[in-house]
């Protein structure tokens, strides 16, 4: 059965090459256009991810309104407001940390948590000078909810536990300020209180905004900057299942007036673009169908015009109709698998080749990111196998429903 359908597409070598390059193509644009924008996506959820944490828990800014004062200023009576009261209520510290500790240590969920103090701050020297936000960190927790180390061009995390007056900043910080390693930067803080720290550590993420607008510093010297020797503003929160977050987030929110936010829901407007381009990928991948299986289905409907003869002597020495059907099936499964085969090896091929292309500029990232992730391949290689077995079942029953009688008397 095999020989006679090899040999069949054969007969018919160059409309089968054409085939199998259509299907070729399609595959390989399949896999490249995958592989771009699940590379790109991937590199942003693992900026997003790891740069920080899971989960964030910080003091929840609340809009002011008459409901607001209600029972404040005389109980049980009606306050008529001349200028209603309006604009936002910002809260500078958590309302309840040790709570916090006590529940999240509790959770099973929290692989580790840390505190942090956090401010805006303007940094810089006599020529140059930028806002920023001073991270306030424990060394030793903060290795644990973020991925900060393995961003780390000079100097480490823990260089932060040395003492007071410490600093991590980013390296185009570093570059506009023109500071090196142990050098010094001048940073004041809202209340007009200056301070000067020594830089013993550069990191990198690759965002031109993280790596000039983060300072990492130990959270006694923020914390004597901010003028308060306990004040916590935020907790992060690293979970052991990271899908878990919107849910644990959603659910930890319903018990605090603290404001808990997972990392999906703080750029839930950025993955929107994710979604969108799921779907423009999921259109590519009907396209790619569509065009197989007319390429499949065109040169198997010329064999069954074509080899009508052929088949009706098949019929005639025992062929029944379901050999008739298989001996089609097979013949499109074979341009589907060598089709998609070299669609995957040619995607792959042009994937390491994208991946060598610079773009952007020195601040941004400097390779076009590409996934390799098997599960790109695997669906490749199926869509496009299953549409070749889709298309070869309408010419296969044609072919099973010539009755040899009627080719062989058409014929004379």
């Amino acid at each position: 059965m095999l020989f006679l359908a090899g040999r069949q597409l054969l007969d018919r070598l160059q409309q089968s090459m054409l085939t199998l390059t259509g299907i070729a193509l399609g595959t390989a644009a399949y896999v490249m256009f995958s592989g771009i924008m699940l590379g790109f996506q991937d590199q942003i959820v693992d900026l997003l991810v790891n740069t920080d944490a899971h989960i964030r828990i910080s003091p929840r800014d609340q809009l002011r309104s008459p409901e607001t004062y209600e029972g404040v200023f005389f109980p049980e009576s009606r306050v008529s407001w001349i200028t209603p009261p309006s604009g936002m209520n910002t809260a500078d510290h958590l309302s309840n940390v040790y709570g916090w500790y006590q529940r999240l240590e509790a959770d099973p969920r929290v692989a580790a948590f840390a505190p942090q103090l956090n401010q805006q701050v303007m940094v810089g020297n006599a020529s140059y000078s930028v806002a920023a936000v001073l991270f306030g960190v424990e060394p030793a927790r903060q290795r644990l909810v973020s991925n900060m180390e393995a961003n780390l061009l000079e100097g480490s995390l823990m260089e932060l536990s040395r003492g007071n007056s410490l600093a991590i900043i980013g390296s185009r910080l570093q570059r506009n300020l023109g500071v090196r390693l142990n050098g010094r930067i001048q940073i004041v803080t809202p209340t007009g209180k200056r301070a000067y720290l020594k830089v013993v550590g550069i990191y990198e993420f690759g965002n031109s905004q993280l790596d000039q607008g983060f300072i990492y510093t130990d959270i006694h010297t923020a914390q004597a900057l901010s003028d308060s020797s306990s004040f916590i503003t935020d907790i992060v929160v690293r979970l052991h299942d990271v899908s878990q977050a919107a849910e644990v987030a959603t659910q930890w929110s319903q018990f605090t007036r603290d404001k808990v936010e997972s990392w999906d829901q703080a750029n839930e407007s950025l993955l929107s673009v994710f979604q969108m381009q799921d779907v423009i990928r999921s259109s590519l991948t009907a396209v790619i169908v569509l065009i197989i299986a007319f390429g499949i289905y065109n040169i198997l409907n010329m064999v069954v015009f074509q080899k009508q003869k052929e088949i009706a002597i098949l019929r005639s020495i025992g062929f029944d109709q379901k050999d008739t059907i298989q001996l089609f099936l097979i013949q499109g499964l074979i341009l589907g698998v060598l089709g998609s085969l070299a669609g995957l090896l040619i995607g792959f091929l042009g994937c390491l080749y994208i991946s060598t292309i610079s773009i952007g500029g020195e601040d941004t990232i400097r390779q076009m990111l590409v996934s390799y992730k098997p599960s790109i391949y695997i669906f490749g290689f199926s869509i496009s196998v299953t549409a070749a077995a889709l298309s070869s079942f309408l010419p296969a029953r044609r072919a099973a429903k010539l009755q040899p009688i009627e080719v062989i008397r058409g014929a004379g």
